[in-house]
């Protein structure tokens, strides 16, 4: 097969699958794909710009002409920044996945004609469930609107941003058919191979079943997106059906409606199939199993004063370019991890220390995750881990301490 050299993006609403799928592009060897970079946004602000500056100087015949020549200095712009990207990763393409980028579709798709698209759906309810767990401290800019439009029923506002972002989704991939491709975030998990394998040919390159294997192994460039992947150590189907535990009374019957009829679009079952089903679990451990199966004083002590101390230095040639501060704050427990001397220290934290960046963990959710429990994208997804400082430094931090609970429990 001859490799196109066009960019790619992923078009999808949030929570959809959308970082999954990066990950698993920016295995390939052909193709990179950073976190969501905001691309149409920035498209946005690049054509006010160029066009209220230069713009006004070009001598075109007329206002069309004037405008085609401002999309051709964006896209110059734009296109020489991410094309030395792929080249700085020895690539030759790249991909682009911010869920906002639908909203700037138009503008994109003139600035790069020969783009591929691939359509990510993700079943309706699912997608309300894990914006709901997801955003249960505030909601993340993307989802606001709908929330402000809505405050009285937050379901029916994730239902709406749901609608929203797909049907425009829908209505791109019905004008552009020979550019889109569709996949469903259900059938990536459940048969990964024969679904990716089209999925690439759809963007002009060949599958590798290889590539399974390197998606959690391999570097990834940090930054926004589903940061519970990260921690992920293999594609799985354990979040498909969560959106049962949402009261079908809670949705509103215009909204009901509404969905039913973007679900048939997308070759969904109905709302009223779906709660057929047997009633989901969450997974979670409750409090009084998890004090049963460990002892939490001596779970934090162990594994700060014995086994990270082993994980960093066992590690540390491979995290040779990390260094800073963090401070792993587990309720009322502080330690810090230092790699600013050279040498992986580990203590408890001091009121003088000035840290980098903070990781904070709810102590039984802490413990159920030491224990082999819980993983670190089910204490995410429950909201009992968070970050704050310097984020991209927090989570490498995370990545390097609790990755190794992935191969050995304590």
């Amino acid at each position: 097969m001859q490799t196109d050299h066009s960019p790619v993006f992923i078009l999808s609403c949030e929570r959809s699958g959308s970082t999954l799928l990066r990950m698993i592009i920016d295995a390939h060897p052909e193709i990179a794909c950073p976190p969501q970079l905001n691309l149409g946004q920035a498209c946005k602000h690049l054509y006010n710009l160029v066009y209220y500056s230069i713009g006004q100087t070009y001598k075109g015949d007329t206002e069309s002409d004037r405008r085609q020549w401002v999309i051709s200095e964006i896209q110059k712009m734009v296109g020489s920044v991410m094309q030395r990207y792929a080249d700085n990763k020895k690539k030759k393409r790249w991909c682009e996945k911010t869920t906002l980028n639908i909203n700037y579709i138009k503008l994109l798709s003139e600035i790069f004609p020969n783009a591929r698209y691939i359509c990510l759906y993700r079943y309706s309810m699912d997608v309300i469930y894990s914006c709901l767990k997801f955003n249960t401290l505030g909601f993340m800019s993307e989802l606001s609107p709908y929330v402000r439009d809505k405050p009285g029923n937050l379901v029916d506002a994730m239902a709406l941003n749901w609608l929203d972002k797909n049907e425009k989704i829908l209505e791109f991939e019905k004008e552009n058919p020979d550019k889109c491709f569709r996949v469903h975030y259900e059938d990536i998990v459940a048969q990964p191979n024969e679904i990716l394998e089209s999925t690439f040919r759809s963007i002009g390159v060949e599958w590798r079943k290889d590539i399974l294997n390197k998606v959690f192994s391999s570097h990834h460039d940090l930054g926004p997106g589903d940061l519970k992947v990260v921690f992920s150590e293999k594609i799985n189907t354990n979040s498909i059906g969560r959106g049962k535990m949402i009261p079908v009374s809670s949705i509103s019957n215009v909204v009901y409606q509404h969905i039913d009829q973007v679900n048939e679009r997308l070759g969904y079952k109905s709302l009223r199939e779906f709660y057929e089903k047997e009633k989901a679990t969450d997974g979670n451990i409750s409090i009084e199993d998890s004090r049963k199966i460990f002892n939490e004083h001596r779970v934090l002590e162990n594994f700060f004063l014995q086994h990270t101390d082993e994980i960093l230095t066992k590690q540390w040639i491979k995290m040779d370019q990390l260094r800073g501060m963090c401070r792993f704050d587990v309720s009322e427990e502080s330690w810090i991890v230092n790699l600013t001397i050279g040498s992986a220290e580990i203590r408890r934290s001091l009121e003088e220390d000035n840290e980098d960046c903070v990781i904070t963990i709810v102590k039984e959710a802490f413990c159920q995750l030491v224990n082999g429990v819980a993983s670190v994208g089910e204490i995410y997804e429950r909201g009992e881990i968070s970050a704050s400082g310097n984020i991209n430094l927090a989570l490498q931090f995370g990545k390097l301490v609790f990755e190794h609970l992935l191969i050995k429990k304590y």
